[in-house]
């Protein structure tokens, strides 16, 4: 590897190590990601076999396809533009989650309820999008470290388990997303039918 590439993995190295310190350190006002990950992984605080469906078994998963198959650029492009579309839809919905404003529910209990699934709603939506910008910096450094050749086969498959887990996991979670909304839907359809008695 000569100087110039050299120096340009260093200065990603350096990119990640400053933002992983700044992003992950504790009472950060800014974004911190480390109460991102610890809220949303409180959602499952009262069903802790979630947390195997959610985070254990998809490492499997991603062990066995980094066993099968070495991802290359073409990979990393296509997960790109597939993340790319599901950043722009999970932020879709973040907006429409902030137009919900539900004072108007007269049970406290009711609103209670729906304000919390809510609130799940958009923490999960959070982590998933946190999840995609991971994955498209990741993308487009693997696409780079990809075309610098080295012969560490077991490396890259490590690279391309850390891409497959990471993207099982924000699938997983899009899932979890999706009932959310459709239970926030749903009581919205029924506080519609309530006010037209």
């Amino acid at each position: 590897m000569d100087l110039i590439k050299f120096i340009g993995l260093a200065l990603v190295l350096l990119f990640v190590l400053i933002n992983t310190f700044f992003l992950f350190r504790k009472n950060e006002s800014f974004f911190n990601l480390r109460d991102v990950i610890k809220d949303h992984l409180g959602l499952f605080r009262n069903s802790k076999s979630q947390y195997v469906i959610f985070y254990i078994s998809p490492l499997f998963f991603a062990m066995g396809l980094s066993m099968i198959y070495e991802a290359g650029e073409t990979f990393y492009t296509n997960l790109s533009v597939i993340v790319s579309v599901l950043l722009s839809m999970l932020l879709a919905i973040l907006s429409i989650l902030t137009g919900k404003d539900y004072s108007s529910i007269e049970d406290d209990n009711q609103r209670k309820n729906i304000k919390n699934v809510t609130q799940e709603t958009i923490t999960a939506i959070v982590f998933d999008s946190m999840l995609c910008i991971f994955l498209l910096l990741y993308g487009l450094v693997m696409i780079v470290v990809d075309g610098v050749t080295f012969d560490a086969e077991v490396v890259k498959r490590i690279f391309a388990g850390i891409a497959y887990y990471s993207f099982a996991v924000m699938l997983l979670n899009l899932l979890l997303i999706v009932k959310r909304m459709s239970r926030i839907i749903e009581f919205d359809f029924g506080v519609q039918k309530e006010s037209k008695k």
